[in-house]
């Protein structure tokens, strides 16, 4: 089944601009503060609406340097709901989803001091051809593995479903920045977007190239498996050890306070990152996230929260050893499952659990706020450890994929009463031994001990997360490319803590009680959160001040700084 037959556009189709002032800015947004940036460049500041019809419409505007989206979409079909909503956010990213695929490409290469994939780049030069196919042909047979999980008999027939609308929204993003129209499709659920539907073209990779194909959209989903794959390769890992000083991500907390659970959560990327919000509802299936890049059916670097009352961020372990499965299940399949459709805690570790890939190994702090249950899932390659409470201490269990026991002790640093502390650095000290992990920025324990006692509300959360000691830029919210800083594994990289969010179990609540209804006039907000870098010695990071000036800018700003602003969900 090829492209051929495409549905006209109709009377209904349109794109629209209003001025940002059409709509009621709040308070936190009116307020202009010194060294601002300007908007992104190359991105409107005005409000988008594109809409296919009564039942499919999405709207996007750009505050603070943060792109905002809100995508609606209703059918009595899910599949083809679906698959509209990402047609629609295809549309109103456009452009910005080819500048994510470049982006991704030159983050690896500049976020990883040894260059171990891709080798290759310079002002004007990325990855080879050879890069380009080698994880083209990785990705390809994960997708081909994909889509036979979810024909298996032994797939659980609510999992392959659910997949399957994930799957059908990730098709439509890359038809919505390559077609004009949305194609005809077979949405029965027996018919998938194989290697007989799509062509051989739409199945490579391309870099700095004017059009996107299919496996660019995979590519941006699957990044972080991927890089762990090669990275982890026997070719690059001997005995499963990885040689190297690889990227490391985010740091994050969880805090009771009284009757509320507060999360907060930054994300330390390469300051290529084009970090953002998004907001879908889908047929009744609401949910809001920090974004990593344009393009994504899920958040990557996982804030965010849903309409059945579970919140969710995650770090990231930082790791030396791991058995990687290229084949598998990999994690953003998993973690956009869990983020979408999970209604308690046990729902999402039953999401994550469903493999374990030995990629993009994390542990997710998960708040269900319709109980104010607590919880914390971490991983090695080889063990799932589960914690939950109700108020209290925690209760853990362990799962084993080995046969081999997985021990239940942790780090009572980290786990608490009254909160959890996430620093890259497992709190389970079986998961710990399991990955060879190291703390490579120590401070932030130390910090993270002193102040959060001291996060009682939304307010003293965002004063946390986004605290920098002024003497060490490797603190909770920091930056690497300053070449200094309290580590034993120094390095010199543009990345660091490009963004911070803060939400509140009262957030969740007030979230549940949508309708899923597009309206840019709606007074209903999201969640707090910041686009920037620190400031050191008074200055965020800089592009053009940098080592790295010669860097090609696409749709990031020169001066990476932004103010915490509490985003309009355009829903009510």
């Amino acid at each position: 089944m090829k492209k051929a037959g495409l549905l006209a556009i109709g009377a209904g189709l349109c794109l629209t601009c209003f001025a940002l002032g059409s709509l009621p800015l709040l308070a936190e947004q009116q307020r202009s503060t010194p060294g601002t940036s300007d908007t992104t460049p190359g991105r409107s500041s005005q409000l988008t609406l594109y809409t296919l019809d009564a039942n499919a419409s999405g709207v996007m505007q750009t505050i603070n340097n943060i792109a905002n989206l809100t995508v609606v979409s209703r059918d009595a079909n899910d599949l083809k709901a679906e698959y509209r909503a990402g047609f629609i956010q295809g549309k109103l990213q456009g452009q910005t989803i080819l500048s994510a695929r470049d982006n991704t490409w030159d983050n690896a290469y500049l976020t990883d001091p040894s260059h171990t994939f891709p080798k290759q780049h310079t002002p004007t030069q990325g990855p080879t051809q050879a890069e380009l196919q080698e994880a083209a042909e990785i990705l390809n047979a994960n997708y081909a593995a994909f889509l036979d999980y979810l024909v298996n008999p032994a797939t659980d027939a609510d999992t392959a479903y659910r997949l399957k609308r994930l799957l059908f929204r990730m098709l439509g993003i890359y038809h919505g920045a390559s077609l004009n129209q949305p194609a005809s499709l077979n949405f029965s659920g027996a018919w998938l977007p194989d290697s007989h539907y799509l062509q051989a073209s739409e199945l490579t990779l391309g870099y700095e190239t004017a059009g996107l194909t299919f496996m660019d959209i995979y590519f941006l989903n699957a990044s972080n498996d991927l890089m762990d794959v090669i990275s982890f390769s026997p070719e690059l890992a001997p005995s499963g050890l990885r040689l190297g000083d690889h990227p490391d991500h985010c740091s994050a907390f969880l805090k009771r306070s009284d009757h509320e659970v507060i999360l907060a959560h930054n994300s330390w990327m390469g300051f290529l990152s084009q970090t953002m919000t998004q907001t879908l509802a889908v047929n009744g299936d609401l949910v809001t996230f920090n974004a990593a890049t344009p393009g994504l059916i899920g958040s990557i670097t996982d804030f965010g929260y849903n309409n059945k009352g579970i919140m969710f961020n995650e770090t990231t372990h930082r790791m030396s050893k791991s058995q990687v499965k290229p084949l598998g299940l990999w994690i953003f399949w998993r973690a956009a499952l869990a983020e979408q459709f999970a209604g308690s805690i046990t729902d999402f570790f039953h999401a994550i659990s469903l493999d374990n890939t030995g990629t993009y190994l994390n542990g997710y702090m998960l708040v269900d706020a319709k109980t104010n249950e607590t919880g914390l899932v971490e991983m090695s390659y080889r063990c799932f450890v589960y914690y939950r409470s109700t108020g209290g201490s925690y209760t853990v269990s362990s799962e084993s994929l080995d046969g081999a026991p997985c021990a239940t002790e942790y780090d009572t640093d980290m786990v608490t009463a009254d909160y959890l502390m996430g620093m890259n650095y497992p709190a389970s000290l079986q998961v710990r031994s399991d990955l060879q992990s190291t703390d490579n920025r120590p401070a932030r324990r130390q910090q993270f001990n002193q102040l959060l006692p001291g996060v009682h509300d939304v307010e003293t959360a965002k004063t946390v997360i986004t605290y920098t000691d002024p003497d060490n830029p490797l603190s909770v919210f920091g930056r690497w490319d300053l070449g200094y800083g309290e580590t034993a594994y120094p390095k010199q990289i543009p990345d660091g803590s490009v963004d911070a969010k803060v939400g509140s179990a009262s957030m969740v609540r007030a979230f549940m009680g949508l309708s899923g209804v597009l309206d840019t006039t709606s007074s209903a907000t999201g969640f707090w959160m910041l686009y920037g870098t620190a400031y050191v010695n008074g200055t965020p990071f800089i592009w053009s001040e940098s080592s790295w000036k010669w860097q090609t800018l696409r749709d990031v700003p020169d001066r990476l700084d932004g103010r915490f602003t509490l985003l309009p969900l355009y829903l009510r």
